[in-house]
């Protein structure tokens, strides 16, 4: 939102804020929605038997419980992801390796081309599924000021992050096709459990089964966790109104933001698999074509700005055509996600109209304080120049816990030793030495504001 403020103004840095946010709550709201037709394949029932109302109260009841830890963790969220990660990537390993091994397979299968696919419902749901099976990695971002050192884990991170998407959905597919049993054209929704069964054994599927439930746990986490911290970001530089700021006084988790996603992910309860993913779709994708824009323009008007990483290509023609295929295949999706129904037609209008209207009505009334910096450390540093971020009084002091404090908007931000912002997402990492080590200063001590 900052990087799309700087180079096209408030109202399309609203509009970013806005896009990007909604379409991380939309997705959210998908893995209640598949952790209950799981529970439910899982039971042997069908998972449209129970009528509309109590399968909406179920998935409800489902998104609160996955809401809990959000509430009240911060730190532990991040390794107990990567406890789910290797528990539901193992069984996939383990098909993997023991299908090929306890069967026959044949190398030929993965040549096979299937002739009598039905396109009657034409290539909208093939799209929006891929799409969204491998988006969401630039909302990584919105976590930046709770990460150590993003400038050398930001790439590796989302190397990695590729990489094991990519792994993950190819290796078991490939093996599971080699082996064919059963016969691929009978593959749909939750195959993975036969596929297990048949080629492995009943106890794989089980554990394939309980996989997708932690697995749809931990995404919902990792969303909530990532969405809730963008929209506090958001407050924090007055983009959204400042109650989203508060954070809870002993978890320290942002629990305004949290709650209203809530309440979006509930109601969002009631409608299908298909209307939800094209709703995340659309607001994802165009959040992300404003950012390529962005990224285009600030490479043009501001090419010696520093920044964390830049992309190794210095012809400006040459990165617009590099990015082309992505931007056009971008729109694709885009229209694919909006015209899929009159529900998605309906919803994705509403909600894109509710967008504008309110960044017009904050841009025209100055509610938005955001003021574009025009200092060159922007994506180095934070910079409290008068120009800076809106709303900063630079009164600093050394509270009784030894940490420099900035009253920033009325809500206090702390500089641990580790030279982070918290309570925003901005990233200091130009302190001077003097200012990080206070344990020479006692409580009440004023630090100037040249030393920050």
């Amino acid at each position: 939102s900052v990087w799309v403020s700087e180079a096209l103004g408030p109202f399309w840095g609203l509009q970013e804020s806005f896009w990007s946010w909604m379409g991380g709550v939309v997705d959210n709201a998908i893995y209640p929605l598949l952790t209950y037709q799981a529970i439910m394949a899982g039971i042997g029932v069908d998972a449209n038997s129970p009528n509309f109302f109590l399968r909406w109260v179920i998935r409800i009841i489902i998104s609160l419980a996955y809401s809990i830890p959000g509430l009240f963790l911060v730190k532990p969220i991040g390794s107990g992801l990567g406890v789910f990660m290797l528990f539901i990537v193992t069984p996939f390993f383990l098909l993997a390796v023991l299908g090929p091994s306890l069967n026959e397979s044949h190398a030929s299968n993965l040549l096979a081309i299937r002739t009598d696919a039905d396109w009657s419902s034409g290539y909208s749901p093939l799209l929006n599924t891929l799409y969204w099976n491998f988006s969401g990695i630039d909302s990584a971002s919105t976590s930046a000021g709770e990460v150590i050192n993003p400038r050398r884990n930001f790439p590796r991170g989302l190397l990695a992050c590729v990489a094991l998407t990519t792994f993950t959905y190819l290796i078991p597919l490939l093996a599971a096709a080699s082996v064919n049993n059963p016969d691929y054209k009978t593959w749909e929704d939750r195959a993975f459990y036969d596929i297990a069964e048949q080629q492995v054994g009943g106890w794989l599927r089980i554990w394939i089964g309980i996989a997708g439930v932690v697995g749809n746990a931990g995404m919902y986490v990792a969303e909530m966790f990532e969405d809730s911290w963008q929209l506090q970001g958001m407050a924090e530089v007055s983009l959204v109104p400042s109650l989203f700021r508060y954070r809870h006084p002993r978890f320290r988790t942002p629990i305004n933001a949290i709650l209203i996603q809530v309440v979006i992910i509930c109601l969002l309860q009631a409608f299908s698999f298909n209307v939800i993913v094209c709703i995340d779709n659309f607001f994802a994708v165009i959040s992300v074509l404003l950012e390529l824009i962005a990224f285009v323009v600030l490479r043009v008007k501001r090419p010696d700005l520093p920044r964390p990483y830049k992309v190794p290509i210095h012809n400006t023609y040459l990165l617009v055509a590099a990015l082309s295929p992505i931007f056009a295949l971008g729109l694709l999706v885009a229209f694919a996600g909006l015209t899929e129904s009159v529900a998605t037609i309906s919803i994705n209008l509403s909600v894109l109209v509710f967008g504008i209207v309110c960044a017009l009505v904050m841009v025209y009334y100055k509610y938005s304080k955001y003021v574009p910096r025009r200092s060159s450390t922007l994506g180095d540093e934070a910079d409290f120049s008068a120009d800076g971020i809106a709303g900063v009084d630079k009164t600093n002091y050394v509270d009784s816990n030894g940490t420099a404090s900035i009253l920033k908007g009325g809500s206090k931000g702390e500089i641990g030793h580790d030279g982070l912002l918290e309570g925003s997402s901005l990233l200091v990492n130009s302190l001077p030495q003097e200012t990080k080590a206070l344990g020479d200063q006692k409580p009440g001590d004023r630090i100037p504001a040249a030393d920050l």
